[in-house]
């Protein structure tokens, strides 16, 4: 036994095969390689992820222009069919408009075939072609649906005395001349957008310290460090370019104002969301920094869902 031992010892040495420095090495190498096989579907995810979702936004209803199959004015279509679904938005500025079709813009106020629909359709039978001048002001956009299926954007103006529309897509501008029309539309007690301003900026904050809780609770309960911030200079890089990319996004969506449109603040969150959840995994997965992500991607979606019924 001891003379195969000592040749054993002459041919590999006494020495341990699997030093320290060759055990770091193999796992720095096994490492570099599960990254790189990674990046080979996680970075192309993400752009493929994005540019699918802003397709998406042009595809959809809201982008859409509507066809105008007869060019028929709002006077003739008030007269002849009658208006099935109407949504009013507030606005004062000539350059925007912002009301949509039912269900999609957010805190408009949206009718079916009713008391309401008959109003409006009074008063755009008694419409007259006229001149737009100085005295008349834009104090909101309608989106009118026709029971052939036509459907109209309008803008409504008003003066001391009268009512007037803006056809947004003919151009063409009608003044109400009958007193007794306009008088039942001004009197009708329309319902108010649940929508407030107050109530927004404190559902705001209640919903900001939500997600500090909840944060605070995932880090807890996973032992996930909050600093160092960054794990390495490539993830701090990668932050702060995706950072700049959602200021991008937003300040387009705010441009466009297609922030008004509840599937377009949807594709936001995700095209937000998604690739941070990614980057984070990617970086952080061994100290399940991408569970904080994940939570927050949930947490912000359901917030999201709640404000869409709230403001319907």
């Amino acid at each position: 036994m001891t003379s195969f031992k000592n040749k054993l010892d002459q041919e590999i040495g006494e020495a341990p095969r699997f030093t320290k420095a060759l055990q770091e090495r193999i796992v720095h190498s096994a490492e570099q390689q599960q990254h790189k096989q990674s990046r080979n579907w996680q970075y192309p995810t993400i752009i493929v992820g994005a540019i699918v979702t802003l397709l998406f936004l042009f595809i959809v209803g809201p982008f859409q222009q509507t066809a105008y199959p007869q060019h028929a004015s709002i006077v003739e279509l008030a007269k002849n069919e009658e208006i099935q679904q109407l949504s009013i938005a507030s606005n004062g500025n000539e350059n925007s408009f912002k009301a949509g079709r039912t269900g999609w813009v957010i805190g408009q106020q949206q009718y079916e075939k009713g008391a309401e629909t008959k109003l409006i359709e009074n008063v755009l039978q008694h419409g007259v072609v006229a001149q737009k001048n100085d005295y008349f002001h834009v104090i909101n956009n309608m989106w009118v649906q026709f029971s052939n299926g036509q459907t109209v954007k309008l803008s409504m103006y008003k003066n001391m005395e009268q009512l007037a529309f803006l056809d947004e897509k003919t151009n063409t501008f009608y003044i109400v001349n009958d007193e007794q029309a306009v008088t039942a539309f001004t009197d009708f007690n329309f319902k108010e957008a649940p929508f407030k301003i107050t109530a927004f900026l404190v559902w705001l904050g209640v919903m900001l310290l939500g997600g500090w809780v909840i944060e605070r609770a995932v880090r807890w309960k996973f032992n996930i460090p909050k600093e160092p911030r960054f794990v390495n200079d490539k993830h701090q890089k990668t932050a702060i370019i995706l950072k700049f990319f959602n200021c991008v996004v937003l300040v387009i969506f705010n441009i466009k104002t297609w922030i008004i449109f509840i599937v377009a603040d949807f594709a936001l969150v995700s095209v937000t969301m998604l690739p941070h959840l990614v980057t984070e995994y990617y970086f952080g997965r061994h100290e399940k920094r991408h569970y904080v992500a994940i939570i927050n991607a949930v947490y912000l979606l359901i917030v999201f869902i709640a404000f869409v019924i709230w403001v319907q």
